[in-house]
């Protein structure tokens, strides 16, 4: 594949993938309303006060979850006012994620080859119902963070290939714009530098002299080494409060309390970063090339600017830091294994419902896995001339798939069963090492590469075809609606997951409060505060339609 613009067979090719996502995303996104909640429609109340001069940078009420998907839904709204603003919403979702397959596969082809890229692009397709939800949820943090780890990933690969300083500004915007959407862009960072260490007798050396300081002035070399002595007694104050080994210093005006494994290693993960970068300024310097890597670092600023702003401009809480410790990790690997698990690989449904498929078919996700990763190697000599552009970093697909997990279960971000979300850029990983997995199959036998084909994207179509027969019409929501209608409630109470959404399908003509979670609008809530004898809705189990208006609905708060 041409290192340069793309030729007509690739835009072909790409135009292809981008039909086949959206013809196989079309019936789930005509029944989008099955499947929309609170926090899809807050995205889409702030994309249609974005319309009204609201420019927002982070979701509603937080400063963290950067939501550039508002802006583009901004501008679908305007262009299709008369269109459901629910399909609307999915749609933009839904043209970010086509785009992504479609850098996917040219990032994919480059790395091994064609024939690897369509097997992968077919399960992006054909990918579990969590996937899918995902992939047309307005909510699309996780399909940009897919898009700016793809582009990252192309950027980079053309840096390496032939020095590209384009691609390797590319690569700067994408992580700077990935870390304004999210911390997920960090599982890419994590795969890269992993598999980027070259464990060749001349890779060790050049790590051993980059670690040293060599030939840097004294003084640089004892700062960055005080710092990284620093970053690796927190790494040990992570663990000793890991395994309830915690502790509480006092020192003369301070107090150090050893008890939370995650602060600590967030402290000595960004003490390597400054310590690093440092090391590599100052042997950039040494070169006299730092001028070089201006234009990357501006790159990197702008992409994060929206960050920056938000962080200035904006209320609201900051990103959360879980907890977890040894005794945590005990208890939370029984619903990992047992829930969230099986809602990434599909054989649970979104809302953790058990679906029909075979438990047994989970043998063939377990193949073509561990045949992807037996046939890494193989793929490599058989890629040719295409492979070398990723010579030390052709796993880096298949150490994401590693990696993320490891990070996700060490940084606490397990709470429950919805916390797999936190999971969902394994889908950038696993068509790939399937398709590699296939591959090497068919390399040893056509007919059972074939075999394995037909029979994974068989099992994801069958998963994804009883999560579709499950859906079932939000009869609870309209039947609120014109129980509201009827008594000419003009503002109302309700929990989070039933009043953003209330008041978004409403188009604000009605303004419902939230009474439990986030307050993620205080205007609104000031707004029915003001009101006289304002309703309270309560939900009936499972999301039922009410049989009567005063079953859901009481009068006066």
């Amino acid at each position: 594949m041409p290192s340069g613009g793309f030729s007509r067979h690739s835009k072909i090719s790409m135009a292809v993938v981008a039909a086949a996502v959206v013809l196989a995303r079309l019936p789930f996104l005509l029944q989008g309303s099955r499947f929309f909640d609170s926090d899809e429609a807050i995205e889409g109340l702030m994309a249609r006060h974005l319309l009204s001069g609201e420019v927002p940078f982070y979701l509603w009420g937080q400063r963290y979850k950067g939501v550039p998907e508002v802006y583009l839904s901004a501008i679908a709204l305007r262009a299709w006012p008369g269109a459901g603003g629910v399909i609307t919403l999915k749609a933009v979702t839904l043209a970010c994620f086509a785009l992504y397959a479609c850098l996917n596969f040219r990032l994919i082809a480059q790395c091994f080859s064609t024939r690897v890229a369509w097997i992968a692009t077919a399960f992006v397709i054909a990918g579990p119902p969590s996937l899918v939800l995902w992939s047309l949820s307005a909510s699309a943090d996780m399909v940009m963070t897919l898009l700016a780890g793809t582009s990252l990933l192309l950027g980079f690969a053309a840096w390496r290939r032939n020095g590209s300083r384009t691609g390797l500004i590319a690569a700067a915007v994408s992580l700077g714009f990935g870390l304004w959407i999210q911390q997920y862009i960090l599982y890419y960072v994590a795969a890269i530098a992993v598999s980027a260490v070259d464990w060749s007798p001349a890779g060790r050396a050049r790590l051993r002299e980059l670690g040293a300081g060599t030939g840097l002035p004294p003084a640089f070399r004892f700062a960055a080494h005080l710092v990284l002595t620093a970053a690796l007694v927190y790494i040990l104050f992570g663990f000793a409060a890991f395994f309830g080994l915690g502790f509480s210093v006092t020192m003369p005006g301070a107090v150090i309390t050893v008890s939370h494994p995650q602060k600590m290693w967030w402290i000595a993960g960004a003490l390597v970063f400054i310590a690093g970068a440092a090391l590599v300024v100052g042997r950039l310097a040494q070169q006299r090339n730092w001028k070089a890597w201006r234009a990357p670092a501006l790159g990197f600023l702008v992409g994060f600017s929206p960050a920056i702003a938000g962080r200035l401009l904006a209320k609201g809480y900051g990103a959360p830091m879980a907890r977890m410790d040894f005794a945590g990790l005990q208890s939370a690997l029984q619903p990992f294994a047992g829930v969230a698990v099986p809602m990434v690989f599909g054989f649970k449904g979104p809302g953790a419902e058990r679906l029909a498929v075979p438990a047994w078919s989970a043998l063939l996700i377990v193949a073509a896995l561990v045949a992807g990763y037996a046939g890494l190697r193989g793929g490599r000599r058989s890629a040719g001339a295409r492979q070398e552009t990723w010579d030390r970093y052709p796993g880096v697909f298949h150490v994401l798939l590693i990696v993320a997990p490891i990070m996700f279960l060490a940084s606490g971000a397990f709470i429950d069963a919805q916390s797999y979300r936190y999971l969902m850029p394994l889908h950038a990983a696993l068509p790939v090492v399937y398709g590699v997995g296939i591959e090497a199959v068919s390399r040893a036998s056509r007919v059972a590469g074939i075999a394995l084909l037909i029979a994974l994207t068989a099992v994801f179509a069958w998963q994804q075809a009883d999560w579709y027969r499950r859906l079932e019409p939000d009869r609870e929501a309209r039947a609120i609606i014109d129980c509201l209608d009827a008594g000419g409630a003009r503002a109302a109470y309700a929990d989070y997951w039933l009043a953003y959404k209330l008041t978004f399908l409403t188009g604000e003509r009605i303004i419902v409060s939230p009474v439990s979670g986030v307050d993620r609008y205080p205007r609104y809530t000031a707004f029915v505060e003001a009101q006289a004898n304002v309703p309270t809705i309560q939900r009936l189990p499972g999301g039922a339609a009410p049989p009567s208006c005063s079953a859901v609905i009481n009068t006066g708060r």
